[in-house]
């Protein structure tokens, strides 16, 4: 089994658009005397919360565990904001269904993750592959894109660390209606720089005044990344809710040079950073026997 890393909101879609990386999280599950799970890969877990997630997805399946020994290698830098916990959340489902044989569709496994995060972005995106722009996990809410062409992903990722509920807790409760105009612009520009890949829009259209200003301003380096200027550079915005930041480049653009700046933005912060290039997963989570 395979769930991809996510990157949510690309700015001003919050909480509403997402996009699978090509950066997983696998899992093998075989017959045991009683459920248990290990972890290895670069990003396993260091406490609880991880194996805790996939658990609590596991059970809204069945209450009772199966007996099964889940070996689970990750890849995804956890906490991130690049979907862990969605992918998690994704997994416990699959895992679960196929232990009890049960049919899941794709549909109600978006369903079933997308109430246990709360949200639709990392969750269907997750599911499903591709960028996926979303109101809720019901199929008439939701359209679904195929990876996008011609570009890539360069993700940065610094040594911070920025819980989802704390990060939540920065937002205010209201807003100046200008600031509400600005993004509602903005989202719906993402929405058609995605659907009809007018790549040059995105620039703009991955400004956003709803969260970035509010969680920027407690991540250190990160307002300087978001303002950096490049030719290589189509859009950037926080992945998520941060700190890990999300620049989308050319495909043939040559991006070492952009991601030792990125990463330069961070260590002029005192903070260690490092930018992975990675391309966008046309295929969301799949499972298969042996």
């Amino acid at each position: 089994m395979s769930v991809p890393a996510t990157s949510a909101n690309l700015g001003p879609g919050f909480d509403a658009v997402g996009i699978a990386l090509d950066l997983y999280l696998h899992a093998h599950a075989t017959p045991a005397d009683a459920f248990r799970v290990s972890f290895g890969g670069a990003h396993a877990p260091s406490h609880d919360g991880f194996a805790h997630g996939i658990v609590t997805a596991m059970q809204r399946i069945h209450p009772a565990l199966p007996r099964v020994a889940l070996h689970v290698e990750n890849a995804i830098p956890l906490g991130k904001g690049l979907g862990s916990s969605a992918a998690a959340a994704v997994l416990g489902l699959l895992v679960a269904a196929r232990a009890r044989g049960e049919a899941l569709s794709r549909e109600r496994v978006a369903q079933l993750a997308c109430e246990l995060e709360g949200h639709p972005d990392n969750a269907l995106a997750a599911v499903y592959g591709g960028a996926v722009i979303a109101a809720s996990a019901r199929a008439r809410d939701c359209v679904r894109l195929g990876a996008p062409r011609g570009i890539r992903a360069l993700v940065v990722v610094p040594q911070l660390d920025l819980a989802t509920p704390a990060a939540r807790a920065l937002l205010p409760k209201r807003y100046d209606r200008a600031d509400v105009l600005f993004t509602a612009q903005h989202a719906s520009l993402l929405g058609a720089a995605l659907a009809s890949g007018s790549w040059r829009a995105l620039r703009a259209a991955m400004r956003d005044r709803v969260h970035q200003p509010y969680r920027a301003s407690q991540l250190p380096g990160v307002n300087a990344t978001l303002a950096l200027r490049a030719r290589e550079l189509l859009g950037i915005a926080l992945s998520g809710a941060g700190p890990s930041v999300l620049a989308i480049v050319h495909r043939a653009a040559d991006v070492r040079a952009l991601g030792a700046r990125l990463e330069a933005c961070f260590a002029r912060a005192g903070v260690a950073a490092t930018a992975m290039e990675l391309a966008f997963a046309a295929r969301g989570a799949t499972v298969r026997r042996g």
